[in-house]
């Protein structure tokens, strides 16, 4: 049971870098799009979302990695 779950805390982990790598490549899209407001908050937001997706998958790869 122990390795189980922590196979399925490594796949969440890869599954996060995965949504990171492609919020990246929508920001690219963005970036390309006419200076706004609206723009701007999503580069934040994105910016936000990216860093958050790896911090998460930083600990769900630690996590699983020790209970392997």
């Amino acid at each position: 049971m122990k390795k189980l779950l922590g196979l399925l805390m490594l796949l969440l982990s890869l599954i996060c870098v995965a949504a990171a790598i492609i919020t990246t490549v929508n920001l690219g899209f963005i970036i390309v799009r006419p200076d706004s407001v609206s723009v701007v908050n999503t580069l934040i937001g994105q910016f936000v979302v990216i860093t958050g997706a790896l911090v998460l998958a930083r600990i769900l790869y630690g996590a699983g990695r020790s209970r392997l």
